[in-house]
C-alpha cells in the first residue's frame, strides 16, 4: 500500500505557519495534486512527506507506516525537483543508475541495475541517448532522465516539485501526456505540486487547493471547476478566472437576482437559496460567472458593459469589459464580427450558471 495521509499535520517556522492542521488522504495509486499561489505551503507539504522538514504536530503516514520520524532514506520515496539536478560529468544511463549506487545498503546487482535503467529509459523514450552526457540533451531530454532516475528506485510514491517550470509551452504540453502515461503504466502513487492549474486540471485524478496553508478543497478537477467551495477557488481555477461581482441578494420575488450597482445579475433555479439560512433577501453576496456562461446583448441587458479590448485566438475570442470598476471577460465563438471597443453592450449570464458566494465568509452558498 502507497496511500499518503495527513492527519492535522502542521508546520511551523518560527512564528510563521507554513502549513495549518492539514487533513488530506491520497489514495494508493492516485495522481494527487496540489495546486495552489507560490508561497501557500504545497511545496512544504511534499517535502513533509520527504522528509526533507520535519512535522511540528500532527501525523504523517504512508502506507501503514507513521513517518514523522523515519529519515528519508527509509521511507521509500522518489522526489524529482524543478531543476534536473543532474551530474553533467555522467552520461545519461550512470545518471538513471545513480540511486541504484548511492546509498551502500540499498546497492542493486550489476544485472539488475541495467535492465532497470534500461527499462526506465524504454518508459520514457531514452534508450537513444544513454550514452550522452546532459550538457547534449535539450530541456525536455533532461526532464525525462531525471523522471527516469526517479523510477528506477521502483518507489511506494512519487514526489514532484513544479517539474515541468523550466519547459517551454510546447514541451510542457508534451510532458505533461508522458507524465500521465507513465501514471498509467506505473500504477504508482503520485503527488505532484504546481501553481499552474491548467497542469492540475488535465493531470489530476484529484486536486488539493491550498492557500495561506489552509486545505481549501479537495475533489476531482472538473467537481472543482464546476462546484468551487469558495472565493478563493472560484477565482484561482479556470482560464481566464471567473468573473465576479458584489451585489445584494433580492430573493422576494419569483425570480431571484444580484443587485449590481451595473445591473442586476439573474440567480436562475435558485428560489431555494433564499431559504437556507446561509443566504436571505437583502444580504451581501458575490455573483460569480464563468466566462463561458456571459452571454453578450444589448445595453439594456443584464449587466452594462464598456467593451475595453477584444482578444482573438484563432478558435474564439476574449471580450474584455469594464463593468463599474470591475473587469469582466467574455469567452465567444469567432463565427461573427464582435463588437467595436468602446462599444456599450449588455452582459446576462446563461441560466443556472451563476455561483454566490457570501460576502462576508467567502464561502459558497447553496448546493
Amino acid at each position: 500500500m502507497s496511500a499518503v495521509t495527513f492527519d492535522e499535520v502542521t508546520k511551523q517556522f518560527g512564528d510563521v505557519t507554513a502549513v495549518d492542521r492539514l487533513s488530506l488522504q491520497i489514495s494508493d495509486g492516485e495522481f494527487m495534486v496540489l495546486l495552489g499561489p507560490s508561497g501557500c505551503g504545497k511545496s512544504t507539504a511534499l517535502r513533509m512527506i520527504a522528509g526533507l522538514e520535519e512535522i511540528s504536530s500532527g501525523i504523517l503516514t504512508i502506507g501503514e507506516r507513521v513517518v514523522n520520524n523515519i529519515p528519508p532514506k527509509e521511507r521509500d520515496i522518489a522526489m524529482v525537483f524543478q531543476s534536473y539536478a543532474l551530474y553533467p560529468h555522467m552520461s545519461v544511463a550512470r545518471n538513471i543508475e545513480s540511486p541504484l549506487v548511492a546509498n551502500r545498503a540499498a546497492r542493486v546487482a550489476p544485472a539488475e541495475r541495467t535492465r532497470r535503467v534500461e527499462e526506465a529509459a524504454d518508459i520514457l523514450g531514452l534508450r537513444d541517448y544513454l550514452g550522452r552526457k546532459p550538457g547534449a540533451l535539450s530541456g525536455g531530454q533532461r526532464q525525462r532522465v531525471a523522471l527516469a532516475r526517479a523510477i528506477v528506485r521502483d518507489p511506494e510514491v512519487f514526489l514532484m516539485d513544479e517539474p515541468l517550470s523550466n519547459l517551454d509551452a510546447k514541451l510542457r504540453t508534451q510532458t505533461r501526456l508522458e507524465l500521465v502515461e507513465l501514471h498509467r503504466r506505473l500504477g504508482t502513487t503520485f503527488v505532484y505540486v504546481t501553481h499552474d492549474q491548467v497542469e492540475a486540471m488535465t493531470m489530476a485524478d484529484r486536486i488539493a487547493v491550498i492557500n495561506n496553508g489552509e486545505l481549501q478543497q479537495v475533489g476531482a478537477p472538473q467537481a472543482v471547476y464546476e462546484r468551487p467551495a469558495n472565493l478563493f477557488v472560484a477565482s484561482f481555477i479556470g482560464s481566464p478566472p471567473m468573473n465576479t461581482v458584489a451585489g445584494t441578494l433580492v430573493a422576494d420575488g419569483d425570480t431571484p437576482f444580484v443587485r449590481t450597482s451595473a445591473g442586476p445579475i439573474l440567480v436562475a433555479e435558485s428560489a431555494r437559496v433564499a431559504t437556507t439560512g446561509t443566504a436571505a433577501h437583502g444580504n451581501s453576496v458575490i455573483a460569480g460567472v464563468r466566462p463561458e456562461h456571459l452571454v453578450v446583448g444589448t445595453p439594456a441587458d443584464g449587466l452594462t458593459a464598456i467593451v475595453e479590448n477584444v482578444e482573438l485566438l484563432g478558435h474564439e475570442r476574449h471580450l474584455i469589459c469594464m463593468v463599474g470598476e470591475e473587469r469582466m471577460t467574455v469567452r465567444q465563438p469567432n463565427d461573427s464580427p464582435p463588437p467595436a471597443i468602446g462599444e456599450k453592450v449588455g452582459l446576462r449570464s446563461v441560466p443556472g450558471e451563476v455561483h454566490l458566494f457570501d460576502g462576508v465568509s467567502l464561502e459558497r452558498i447553496g448546493e
